[in-house]
């Protein structure tokens, strides 16, 4: 009886949020692919500089952009990968509006959310660059 009360708990709570990890990873396997999906992340945090932030520090890491060329902080290298992802979100939006067919008024709205998505990641990567004193 003990036995049972055990088991039906144990189902309950750790089997429930077993099952409920095994699925999150056996759909997220077989829509994009795990291995994909983190190559895509270390790409990313690569391109963003996150090896530069944490390998030379800056000495004073309160500020978000720190004004300087050759140095970075940790808060930079996240918001430089934020704007990488948007403008990568939003090359692949231009790529599937170009393969919408059925309706002009979705290939519009996949356009124009595109468009805009560049224009912010490029708009943020410019003021960045200001900040820094580059621009």
């Amino acid at each position: 009886m003990i036995r049972q009360v055990l088991k039906a708990g144990y189902n309950g709570t750790v089997g429930a949020l077993k099952d409920w990890l095994l699925g999150i990873f056996s759909s997220a396997k077989r829509e994009i692919g795990l291995l994909q999906l983190l190559y895509v992340i270390i790409v990313v945090g690569l391109m963003a500089g996150f090896i530069n932030a944490v390998v030379f520090p800056v000495p004073n890491q309160t500020y978000i952009v720190y004004p300087s060329g050759g140095a970075q902080t940790v808060a930079e290298a996240l918001v430089d990968s934020f704007v990488i992802a948007v403008g990568g979100a939003g090359i692949y939006m231009t790529y599937i509006s170009g393969r919408q067919t059925t309706r002009a008024r979705t290939v519009n709205l996949y356009l124009g959310l595109a468009l805009l998505l560049i224009a912010v990641s490029v708009l943020t990567g410019i003021e960045i660059a200001v900040l820094k004193g580059l621009g």
